[in-house]
């Protein structure tokens, strides 16, 4: 592997576990507990906005046009969240809930609720629980940069979408 490599992978892991991560933890750290009447609903668009970011690595886009983005994002989740249904988790968290603050019908959004965990509905109604869906999205992203440590390809695509840049905050 090219030193190129390793340094965009370490800049990417970093940006990863703190402002992808960071962010997501503080988001439902915060809402958690319903105080003021608050649910972990921007920390599902959260993990959404993450596997977009993952995705884009994954599948190596070169530009940030609209027309291929859903089909990249179920692709990770197909390859790396294959517990889940790549559509409902696309339409109902990625479109409907980041964009109408609703779901729809057919997908139940809880949390602090393990056990009743069921995206595929397997039991009766597809329910996806904040706690295994963030778990499971981090379980999918270390087996995407475990793929990426020993394939050529996988690792040619990361480095055309690192040359897109990263959304940086300057501190002031």
């Amino acid at each position: 592997m090219s030193d190129n490599f390793q340094s965009v992978l370490k800049r990417v892991k970093d940006k990863y576990s703190t402002w992808i991560l960071g962010s997501i933890d503080e988001t439902y750290n915060a809402t958690r507990d319903g105080q003021n009447g608050s649910t972990p609903l921007a920390a599902f668009i959260l993990v959404s906005c993450a596997i977009d970011f993952v995705s884009g690595f994954l599948e190596g886009i070169d530009s940030f046009e609209l027309k291929s983005s859903g089909k990249i994002y179920k692709r990770f989740v197909e390859r790396y969240m294959h517990e889940y249904d790549s559509k409902d988790v696309y339409r109902n968290i990625r479109c409907r809930l980041a964009h109408n603050y609703t779901i729809g019908d057919g997908v139940a959004l809880i949390h602090l609720n393990p056990t009743a965990h069921d995206p595929l509905g397997s039991r009766g109604e597809k329910i996806i629980n904040f706690e295994n869906f963030y778990a499971d999205f981090r379980i999918g992203v270390e087996r995407y940069f475990l793929d990426l440590e020993k394939d050529k390809d996988l690792q040619k695509r990361f480095l055309r979408r690192s040359l897109l840049g990263f959304a940086d905050v300057l501190k002031t």
